[in-house]
């Protein structure tokens, strides 16, 4: 958050009048505040620079510049300049929920929960340092730490969907499907164009066996992202459970569609022309992923079930082979499936 000084129109006219020079390093502070709230990043940190020069002991200046450089990404720039206004105001809270922020980008933890730690005492009533506390423990896999930061950032902020949201990804990961729908969905109530809560909850849908709401999720997802392939995927696999088999094949063709080398997207398609019957099309896509992937055993084993089907045994026997050699445990998965292929056909045993 950029330290908003209230900027009056009279004063940027006499700014922009004043001589090169004539301002003091506060009005110059407000010139670059100006430029920053316009996103003129670069400029504004040009001018910060002028007034660090102006008055090395300005931390507020520090602090924007910092600011203006994690806006741009550059986590590190931002960190010196954090720590440079931590040095001149050790209770400076923004200044420490800001570094913890950009360590936790860079992927350092352990300084950036100290940061937060330290900022909480300053800032208690500040909801996003229990917010971005929480992501840090969730990646930790420390999941009751996140869920009470979560619901602590929620408590300070009722109406904080990413709070709920987050809330329900650790309870998707704790592999509790019911209460992460249940955030999912307040976050959807909150924030109705709230995509990856959409996609989420149709994921947990999926965990929980309920595939036409996880269908109806999905469908929301294309609607707002038509380019998400795995939207289409995922989509598809929940037809594909519940028999639509027609439709999840078109979801597949989409999803391929959109990425050709969506390897699990044509292995798939492969089962659902096996299902149907159209074993040219399900042999063809299963040599599609064992070109893609050749040390893949469940399509050389799906491949030679679909050869097994055409009556192409020598073939077929030589994808399961091959399927063994790559997975002693396949046997075990397939030797019943060919079993079966072969009474359906009319073979021997």
């Amino acid at each position: 958050m950029i330290f908003r000084i209230a900027i009056l129109a009279a004063i940027v006219r006499l700014l922009a009048a004043a001589p090169a020079g004539a301002a003091t390093p506060e009005e110059a502070l407000q010139e670059a505040l100006v430029l920053h709230e316009a996103g003129q990043l670069k400029e504004a940190i040009q001018q910060y620079d002028r007034v660090i020069k102006a008055n090395p002991r300005l931390a507020k200046a520090y602090l924007n510049r910092g600011n203006a450089y994690a806006e741009l990404g550059e986590d590190e720039r931002a960190v010196k300049d954090y720590s440079e206004t931590i040095r001149l105001d050790p209770k400076d809270g923004e200044a420490l929920r800001a570094r913890g922020d950009s360590y936790r980008r860079l992927g350092q933890r352990d300084p950036a929960l100290k940061d937060y730690a330290a900022a909480v005492r300053i800032l208690p009533d500040d909801p996003d340092i229990y917010l971005n506390r929480g992501t840090i423990y969730d990646a930790m896999k420390q999941y009751e730490a996140a869920l009470g930061d979560y619901a602590e950032a929620i408590r300070l902020n009722p109406q904080y969907a990413e709070a709920y949201y987050n809330r329900g990804n650790t309870h998707a990961s704790m592999g509790n499907s019911e209460r992460a729908i249940e955030d999912y969905s307040r976050a959807i109530d909150l924030n109705g164009e709230f995509g990856e809560a959409y996609f989420n909850r149709a994921d947990a849908y999926m965990k929980a066996g309920q595939h036409e709401k996880a269908i109806e999720d999905y469908t929301e997802v294309i609607k707002a992202y038509p380019k998400a392939s795995e939207a289409y995927y995922n989509r598809g696999l929940a037809y594909f459970r519940i028999e639509k088999t027609e439709e999840a094949i078109e979801d597949y063709n989409e999803a391929i569609r959109i990425d050709p080398k969506d390897a699990e997207a044509i292995y798939n398609r492969g089962l659902a022309y096996g299902r149907l019957g159209k074993d040219d099309y399900a042999a063809r896509d299963f040599t599609e992923v064992v070109v893609m992937a050749p040390k893949n055993a469940e399509a050389y084993g799906q491949r030679g079930l679909a050869r097994l089907r055409q009556g192409r045994d020598k073939e077929a026997e030589a994808d399961f082979q091959k399927a063994y050699q790559l997975d002693p445990n396949a046997k075990k998965k397939f030797q019943p499936l060919i079993e079966e292929a072969k009474k359906k056909s009319g073979g021997k045993k």
